[in-house]
């Protein structure tokens, strides 16, 4: 049986891609339920799940043949528009229930997994151990058998009604929710096959919050390997368990009811699992150590050893952004044991991480943080340390800066034929270097005339003054301590050639005579954002200078948009007419607790692309240049138009952050 509502919904997401997203008065709108239903997932999981249009979630999880899509633990999936039923109350049901469904799966322990060393001791390292994606074990697990795609709908199909179930039992605002959609799902429309017994066990499982009716239809031994899913403390195991026992039952009736055409449209569904889990397909017979035909169609029994393993709730791991090396934090974090022994708690961490001084404390600033999800600033969020950066050795930035010898000289060269460019001859004057030739005759007509001389008949060059206040900003994530792997800088790092970078522009501005500041910085979490400064507007370009810029390491992680709106104070102090903001990063925005999973980069960049265009609303003109070389796909939404440059490789940085200084001053 296939439900004809659900039909309709997924129906929603199709005309939508076809006619550009029309709806009727009733409609609800994903835009609309997307920031609500965000936080009211977060609300049941604890965690901030995106909202993603049915259309990106994979086929394997958004069946239309199944009552609910199923999330990767990451996003809830809801159509791009829900305009089924009459009344717009209805549809944000409809909404509400997709939403719980998929965000209950976290509250419910579907991403519940083995310890992975004891898995590791008694079936050998695999390839889901210390992945950090939610569905990993079940990627693993159901690609192991030999028709992934039958198991991922049976497993699907129970951890759904065993969600559904869980959630009901526990918020009787659901449990209502669920049995009046329950009871809007139409009659059995398909002669029995594998779809449709999955779709009555589902229903049948639910049938107390469905009012006792059932549907059946299918081999009694389905519902008796299938009960224990919704029973009180039910498990994911159990789950998994169930689909191992159904699955001989529905391999036979699947292989009698397909077409060949059919079933090979079927299994181009494995691609779900061998995208992630490399070496599956075709190797599924042997990969437990046995020779098989390659027609073999069996299932390991190490699968079923698997579920008498000790599962445990997994936890995205919190800590370090993705641009972290493990050294920089200590890799405690990667290594905790799930259950908590020996474990720092956050605050714990919070405590030491304050502790590592990277300078002297000069200031301390709260500044608020854009939260997308909820359209509204988290105020007074973020605390940003200002730090007087540690000195160093001079000369390790002075011999750094001799490595780049010809081109110091050649950007020198340029920006003091520039002053000498910006003079212009000043006229009428009493005295001065040279005589104007016209004002002197024009004195001599005036003689013959008896009219009384002009005396200014001097002229010299003066400077014209250009207002300008230009602010570097250093990225010192951890992740700039990756080593440059080819060319003629091989060896050195990524800090290393951002540091020559600002070396060889403060030798040139010198020259050129504009204001400039240089501060870098880094941090740990909301609670220690820190903002280094290693050359102020007022400050000189002198030994202290040399030898903050020779003390530069690698920190922590990468909270930018608290390091934009520090930024973005200082050059509002300045008086000048034009400012910069140019930011030297090599990659996006990142912190552990930059959004609730450090994995996601959304929070990060949607927070920094508001304090981007809050620079710009104060007449601050920010432009970011990074050596990533996916920046393309993030700082295209990051940054205003024409405000960014990716750099093909690290060692150009140099010689293009001069060009990107003279095009913005417009010299």
């Amino acid at each position: 049986m296939t439900s004809s509502l659900n039909i309709s919904i997924y129906m929603c997401s199709l005309l939508d891609e076809a006619t550009g997203g029309e709806a009727g008065s009733a409609a609800v709108t994903l835009e609309e339920a997307r920031a609500s239903f965000s936080l009211f997932g977060k609300g049941l999981s604890e965690k901030y799940l995106q909202a993603k249009p049915l259309g990106d979630a994979p086929a394997i999880l958004a069946n239309p043949r199944r009552p609910f899509p199923f999330s990767n633990g990451r996003e809830v999936y809801l159509p791009p528009y829900l305009d089924v039923f009459a009344s717009r109350e209805e549809n944000w049901r409809v909404f509400r229930l997709y939403t719980s469904v998929q965000a209950g799966q976290w509250e419910a322990g579907t991403f519940d997994r083995p310890r992975a060393d004891e898995a590791a001791a008694r079936h050998g390292r695999q390839a889901w151990m210390g992945r950090k994606e939610p569905l990993a074990f079940l990627r693993y697990y159901l690609g192991n058998f030999p028709m992934p795609f039958l198991a991922a709908d049976i497993f699907i199909a129970l951890e759904t009604a065993r969600v559904s179930s869980a959630l009901a039992g526990r918020f009787a605002g659901l449990a209502n929710d669920m049995a009046w959609f329950l009871a809007r799902l139409g009659p059995n429309i398909e002669p029995v096959d594998y779809r449709t017994t999955l779709w009555n066990v589902f229903f049948d499982l639910l049938a107390p919050l469905a009012g006792g009716r059932t549907q059946g239809g299918y081999p009694r031994e389905v519902m008796n390997a299938a009960a224990a899913v919704t029973a009180p403390g039910a498990a994911v195991k159990d789950s998994l368990d169930a689909t191992l026992a159904i699955y001989a039952i529905l391999e036979a009736m699947l292989k009698a009811t397909l077409v060949p055409e059919e079933r090979l449209l079927l299994e181009g569904a494995d691609d779900f699992f061998t995208d992630t889990m490399p070496g599956l397909r075709g190797n599924r017979a042997t990969r437990f150590g046995r020779e098989e035909s390659e027609d073999a169609e069996l299932v390991p029994p190490e699968l079923a050893e698997a579920l008498n393993l000790d599962f445990y709730s997994y936890l995205l791991p919190a800590g370090v952004g993705e641009f972290l090396v493990e050294d920089a934090l200590g890799k405690q974090l990667e290594r905790e044991s799930p259950r908590g022994a020996g474990r720092r708690t956050k605050d714990e961490a919070e405590e030491k991480a304050a502790g590592e001084e990277s300078g002297v404390e000069e200031q301390r600033l709260l500044y608020p943080e854009w939260d997308y999800l909820a359209a509204g600033y988290r105020r007074d969020w973020a605390t940003l340390y200002g730090l007087r950066a540690e000195e160093g050795s001079a000369l390790a930035a002075q011999r750094l800066l001799a490595e780049w010898d010809d081109l110091v000289r050649e950007v020198t060269r340029q920006f003091r034929m520039l002053r000498l460019q910006e003079r212009t001859w000043r006229k009428r004057l009493e005295w001065g270097e040279e005589i104007d030739i016209s004002e002197a005759v024009e004195r001599q007509v005036e003689l013959r005339c008896g009219l009384p001389p002009t005396e200014k008949v001097y002229m010299e060059k003066r400077r014209v003054t250009r207002e300008v206040s230009a602010l570097f900003l250093l990225d010192l994530s951890a992740s700039t301590s990756s080593e440059i792997t080819e060319g003629s800088h091989t060896g050195e790092t990524v800090l290393q050639v951002l540091v020559a970078s600002v070396a060889i522009m403060a030798r040139a501005l010198e020259q050129l005579g504009d204001r400039y500041g240089i501060y870098g910085f880094s941090g740990y979490g909301r609670k220690r954002v820190e903002f280094l400064r290693i050359k102020s507007f007022d400050e000189p370009l002198g030994d202290a200078v040399w030898q903050r810029l020779g003390g530069l390491k690698p920190l922590k992680s990468t909270r930018m948009g608290t390091a934009v709106r520090h930024a973005h104070h200082l050059l509002n102090a300045e008086l000048s007419s034009l400012k910069m903001m140019l930011l030297l990063s090599d990659g996006y925005p990142q912190d552990f607790d930059y959004g609730e999973d450090r994995t996601d980069r959304e929070y990060g960049l949607r927070d920094t692309a508001r304090a981007l265009r809050e620079a710009e609303a104060d007449h601050i003109i920010p432009f970011n240049l990074t050596v990533d070389a996916a920046g393309h796909d993030y700082l295209r939404r990051m940054c205003p138009p024409h405000g960014y440059l990716v750099l093909k490789s690290v060692e150009d940085l140099p010689a293009e952050l001069p060009k990107v200084y003279l095009k913005l001053r417009g010299s």
